[in-house]
């Protein structure tokens, strides 16, 4: 049986590679931080592998024996915003597994980026893999470091015919959320009743749905290409209506103009600058909420078996595994 090795398996989309995996039969390693949540696949039928993504002799003894790798495990907070705090987790980890991987003559490494990495588009024209990385973004630590990232493995294909394609998922909906990650403006919306909305939008893609296309990528897709795994294309008051109707709650919505946007990201961004507070919001986040960032599946239906699925399914079925998780821990 070949064995898989999916790093940071133990978050929301990691989580459901490891049982579509599973699924699919093969053996699975999830590689975790040494005293990691474990709760989101602690009763699913893998090895746990602990270890740091940053040390040299924990990445090769992970890989070792090994056929593939998934690469999900990355450093995704917003604070601080400076390339520098991404670049050893998100850049030079990505590094050491690609060696690794070379090593060890690893069949495919399958890259796990960020839609953010290209340029979004309308709903009309969304934006597809061979629209560029925004500069602007160059201050997104985050998003910058796995461009950079992604970078280097494409270079790695091209000057040493290295096995691995790149796969650039957009905002997850689905069970599984343990911390939780975009799980949080799910519950934003199901938890309150008056919702302040931004001007912009998401393409909004099902965990479950997305973890197949990513499976398929250890034998499907060619090797240097990335593929946007993207889903409905909602903004964000639209998005906030499906809840109301899905949950059978009234919603009230207020819009956050895009002015007010955009001031309260700068003040919060000198409060971070002068003071290194952690806060949620500054100027690059506010730019991308009230933009329309949606993308094209169109790749990945067609090279990886992506399919389109409706997203009040993800919907339903995130809310009740929060329903059930919650109640489990009250």
């Amino acid at each position: 049986m070949e064995k898989v090795l999916v790093t940071g398996a133990n978050g929301l989309l990691g989580a459901n590679l490891v049982r579509q995996f599973l699924e699919d039969g093969y053996f699975v390693k999830s590689m975790l931080r040494k005293g990691a949540d474990r709760s989101a696949i602690e009763e699913v039928d893998c090895e746990f592998f602990e270890g740091e993504i940053t040390r040299r002799d924990d990445v090769f003894e992970a890989v070792m024996d090994c056929d593939y790798i998934i690469h999900a495990a990355a450093q995704t907070s917003q604070y601080p915003s400076e390339l520098e705090a991404y670049k050893e987790t998100n850049i030079e980890a990505t590094q050491l597994l690609v060696e690794a991987a070379k090593h060890f003559q690893i069949k495919r490494f399958v890259f796990i980026s960020t839609a953010n990495c290209f340029t979004n588009g309308s709903r009309e024209h969304p934006g597809k893999e061979s629209s560029g990385f925004m500069p602007w973004l160059k201050a997104s630590g985050y998003a910058y470091s796995k461009y950079l990232a992604q970078q280097n493995i494409i270079r790695e294909v091209k000057e040493n015919s290295f096995p691995a394609i790149i796969v650039n998922p957009t905002f997850l909906v689905g069970a599984y959320d343990t911390k939780p990650s975009s799980g949080k403006l799910l519950l934003y919306a199901s938890e309150n009743r008056i919702l302040f909305y931004p001007p912009g939008g998401k393409s909004f893609v099902d965990a479950e749905n997305a973890s197949k296309a990513i499976c398929n990528a250890l034998t499907k897709g060619k090797s240097g290409e990335c593929y946007l795994i993207a889903g409905e294309n909602l903004s964000y008051k639209d998005f906030f209506k499906k809840v109301g109707e899905l949950t059978g709650k009234k919603k009230i919505l207020i819009p956050i103009p895009k002015f007010l946007l955009m001031f309260v990201g700068h003040v919060i961004g000198i409060l971070q600058s002068y003071f290194s507070l952690p806060l949620p919001l500054n100027v690059v986040n506010a730019r991308l909420l009230g933009l329309g960032n949606y993308f094209s599946n169109h790749k990945a239906q067609q090279e990886l078996a992506l399919k389109n699925i409706n997203i009040n399914q993800s919907i339903k079925l995130a809310l009740n595994w929060f329903d059930e998780n919650l109640k489990s821990n009250e």
